[in-house]
């Protein structure tokens, strides 16, 4: 059974559209975000237009969503005991459709009447896959194309990769694509390059000098024929062994260090998983020494696969206990993006 993966997309009774957020949910709920709501004036759609909710995809931003939903629509509101955070989950009594990215993209390929959007965006999984050696059907399309409320004139295409081998091969073509390819570029001008940097600044902890770093390292976003685009690797059901609640996240307060990534293999999905070992910690040591912190990750996809094997990070986040009911034992992480730290954590490379 496929079940409900990274990025697929959610209707509610309401008529909002909720998207997907990793593969691990509660059984009665999907764990997703608000980003679509019906509005006279919203930019997308045809008769029926929609809005979007969150102006950046930050974690300022999606506190506020919550609380639009905890006024308006409480019922999408949980709070989770597993992770000990409030969030917002879609109960599945309340779902209308689900969207999944790559039953879409099978439709598109298979259609005769494609716009100049949905067009491109076959274009460039067929470009993909034959470069990659990855079949297209383990591509998929989400965003507004997929939920078919696209606008050709501004709307940018949102790939999908599913599985784990796949998403090597296709981003070790992106690189060498920017590094030199013929049909794909990382930016478009520099004054576009200039404007994403600034960007950046103004949505993390991040000085100029340090967002230019960190655009050197992404491979994941990009230009085709004139069109932006993105590919988010996705792990397929297979590769999920957790289950919700087979992990309680306890937390214990925010911590400051460096430490050195040992393990990058999780860290193109989301939530975007490095393993590190010979932490540091520069602040909140108090109660923390001799904890064996194993892991740093996030959920926000801005730092998704943006560091590798033997890179040494600079990172601030929420240290949580982590206690795993299967085999009862008790690890640490640090996670980068959490409420408590609203806004104010980060990962950079030292």
């Amino acid at each position: 059974m496929r079940g409900f993966l990274d990025r697929d997309f959610i209707r509610t009774v309401e008529d909002m559209l909720f998207c997907v957020v990793g593969g691990v949910h509660p059984v009665e709920r999907v764990i997703a975000y608000l980003k679509y709501v019906p509005s006279r004036e919203g930019r997308w759609g045809g008769d029926q237009k929609y809005s979007r909710t969150m102006p950046t995809y930050t974690v300022p931003s999606l506190l506020k969503n919550i609380d639009l939903l905890a006024g308006s629509y409480p019922q999408y509101v949980f709070n989770s005991r597993a992770y000990s955070v409030r969030m917002s989950a879609v109960p599945k009594k309340l779902i209308k459709e689900h969207y999944c990215p790559e039953r879409k993209l099978e439709e598109l390929i298979g259609s005769g009447e494609l716009d100049a959007l949905q067009d491109e965006a076959v274009r460039l999984v067929a470009y993909l896959s034959d470069k990659a050696g990855v079949s297209e059907r383990f591509f998929g399309v989400t965003g507004s194309v997929l939920l078919n409320i696209h606008k050709p004139e501004f709307s940018d295409i949102d790939l999908l990769v599913y599985g784990w081998q796949n998403s090597l091969r296709v981003r070790a073509i992106l690189i060498e694509e920017f590094n030199g390819g013929r049909r794909l570029r990382k930016q478009s001008s520099k004054a576009y390059l200039e404007k994403l940097l600034q960007r950046w600044t103004e949505n993390y902890p991040l000085t100029l000098e340090e967002a230019g770093r960190l655009f050197e390292r992404r491979w994941s976003y990009g230009f085709f024929m004139e069109r932006a685009f993105s590919l988010h690797p996705v792990k397929t059901r297979d590769e999920i062994s957790e289950k919700y609640g087979d992990k309680i996240f306890t937390p214990e307060g925010i911590v400051t260090g460096r430490a050195r990534i040992i393990d990058a293999s999780d860290g193109v999905f989301l939530p975007c998983t490095y393993g590190i070992d010979g932490l540091k910690l520069e602040t909140g040591k108090a109660g923390v020494e001799g904890r064996k912190v194993t892991a740093i990750v996030s959920y926000d996809g801005f730092y998704a696969g943006l560091f590798n094997d033997g890179d040494r990070v600079e990172v601030k986040g929420k240290l949580e206990r982590v206690s795993d009911r299967r085999n009862g034992e008790t690890g640490y992480r640090i996670l980068v993006g959490s409420p408590e730290a609203y806004g104010r954590d980060y990962i950079k490379p030292v």
